[in-house]
């Protein structure tokens, strides 16, 4: 995500949020807007997917695994009209912590509000192509143990990631910082060989209007799960990721993007 939030330029965070149900556009933002679902009306499709594979995924860790610790980089706004990730968390693991982490500041306007007098959930600004940076900022923050398991999630935010960057040792370092036993939540919209109808000219609009994207092949996805084992059922269509009812085997079989969780687990001695 970029580090200022120019409300001159339309803005990928606040376009998800929108997406998604939110209602922080600007001014600059409405015209990229209703060109990207003049392009692609199934967009905020794709976006609720996204969403909801987030917290179907961490309500599965918290209920089936006992994971209480998320560090949600890339959390975007906060919603208003249906539960945030600490509130889902919250009903399978009361004493949960949850680190909200994004580099916009007018995100962290928003959630100041939300975790204001709640001392397991917090938020700091941080980039996911920091991880050094944001790590430091993530144990001075104290909501987080360390020495303890923790689901880092990563959905939707690794596309805004350019390649050159090497997005996979950032990842890494994330990784590397956790405890065993703890987990990686991903998402990632993907590429391939034959782009459906209108894909490339949503790439143009995002790199001209927006902010940059690079949706990756499949292969290079299950890369950011090297020093995991992927939980079944594995790197999936994002709605078909342990779904709560059958998803439209349609949307399953055409991979708009895809999501999986992983476990670290000991190296072997």
């Amino acid at each position: 995500m970029r580090e200022d939030m120019d409300l001159d330029r339309a803005n990928a965070c606040r376009i998800y949020d929108t997406l998604i149900g939110g209602g922080n556009l600007s001014e600059a933002d409405h015209s990229a807007y209703g060109r990207l679902l003049e392009i692609n009306p199934g967009t905020p499709f794709v976006a609720r997917e996204n969403r909801d594979f987030m917290l179907r995924a961490c309500r599965t860790l918290a209920s089936q695994h006992g994971v209480r610790q998320f560090l949600d980089l890339g959390c975007s706004f906060p919603t208003l009209d249906t539960p945030n990730l600490h509130e889902v968390i919250a009903e399978h693991q009361p004493e949960a912590r949850v680190l909200y982490v994004d580099v916009e500041p007018e995100v962290e306007q928003a959630w100041d509000l939300v975790v204001a007098g709640l001392p397991a959930v917090g938020f700091i600004r941080g980039n996911v192509s920091d991880p050094r940076g944001t790590l430091e900022a993530a144990r001075a923050a104290g909501v987080l143990n360390f020495d303890e398991p923790i689901a880092v999630v990563l959905t939707g935010v690794l596309p805004f990631v350019p390649t050159d960057t090497d997005p996979w040792a950032a990842v890494a370092a994330f990784r590397d910082s956790c405890a065993d036993g703890s987990h990686l939540v991903l998402s990632h919209a993907l590429t391939s060989e034959d782009w459906p109808a209108g894909a490339e000219e949503v790439l143009s609009m995002y790199r001209e209007h927006i902010q940059p994207m690079f949706p990756r092949f499949e292969r290079d996805v299950l890369r950011f799960f090297d020093g995991y084992r992927l939980l079944e059922p594995g790197l999936v269509s994002t709605p078909a990721w342990r779904p709560d009812t059958p998803p439209d085997p349609d949307l399953v079989a055409f991979k708009r993007a895809v999501a999986g969780v992983g476990i670290k687990e000991p190296c072997p001695r």
